[in-house]
């Protein structure tokens, strides 16, 4: 068995894998074996006192276009020439992600695949870190063995751009509340959502671009994975508590340093 992990990015395979050969790779495919690692997986996840995968459909997707360039190639890597590392194939699937890795295994059944990874201290590391909430795994027959990719990701809320602005607002309310302070009042400062993906396509958190907007007196800019939690510079400001109110702009976008998107945030109060 020969198997080796990566936590890195990933490829866009459309110009790749062509109609016939995905056909194929389907034919070849065995999602009862893909099931069964599935369940093996959250086996280990619960002895080890883990919360259990979710198994998604789009990291699923992704792990079957990687397992058919293996099974064409007849060889175990993690990126082929041409192919875009493991976050680059997560995001052309649509997910969202702040951290991702890769098992894969070439055996002569998904048991056999499952205990030989287990017992290697790198992919029991990728099945048992407690970062990653889904996995998608992928399963296809090739000669007399089984060519497999495990794909995990820790897969964040898909919110709409109102969902994500509600959650940061009500992350802002909850600190008040939690130190007993008066909620902030809003003011609708809707520039502020084009300035926070103006940082995005520079690539630069830049507090200082929203000190243009009329009556400013503070700016607070970061980049966040999980809304709810605040930057210290935004908390220590909240903690005073405010004088005026304040504005907000939340922008979900990739960059070079964020291939897989984050969320860009301006903060102002006037």
């Amino acid at each position: 068995m020969l198997a080796r992990r990566l936590s890195l990015s990933f490829i866009a395979l459309a110009a790749i894998l062509t109609a016939p050969v995905l056909l194929a790779a389907q034919d070849n495919a065995d999602p009862a074996a893909a099931q069964r690692l599935f369940g093996l997986l959250n086996q280990e996840r619960s002895a080890a006192g883990l919360a259990s995968f979710n198994l998604d459909d789009r990291l699923a997707h992704a792990a079957q276009k990687h397992t058919v360039l293996m099974v064409n190639s007849e060889e175990l890597s993690h990126q082929f020439p041409g192919e875009d590392p493991l976050i680059l194939r997560l995001h052309a699937e649509g997910v969202r992600s702040d951290h991702d890795g890769e098992n894969i295994a070439l055996d002569a059944n998904v048991d056999l695949a499952h205990a030989a990874l287990m017992q290697s201290p790198l992919h029991r590391a990728n099945i048992l870190n407690p970062s990653f909430n889904a996995v998608g795994i992928s399963v296809l027959h090739s000669g007399s063995g089984v060519y497999i990719t495990e794909d995990f990701a820790s897969v964040l809320p898909d919110y709409s751009d109102f969902e994500a602005d509600a959650v940061v607002q009500q992350a802002i309310s909850d600190f008040a509340r939690a130190h007993s302070l008066p909620i902030p009042k809003r003011k609708s400062q809707t520039q502020l959502v084009h300035m926070a993906c103006n940082m995005a396509q520079a690539d630069r958190i830049d507090p200082k671009s929203a000190h243009s907007i009329p009556g400013s007196s503070s700016a607070v800019a970061w980049t966040a994975t999980d809304l709810r939690q605040l930057p210290a510079g935004l908390r220590s400001i909240l903690a005073q508590p405010l004088a005026g109110p304040y504005s907000l702009g939340v922008c979900f976008a990739t960059s070079a340093s964020q291939p897989n998107g984050v969320y860009w945030l301006l903060f102002v109060t006037y």
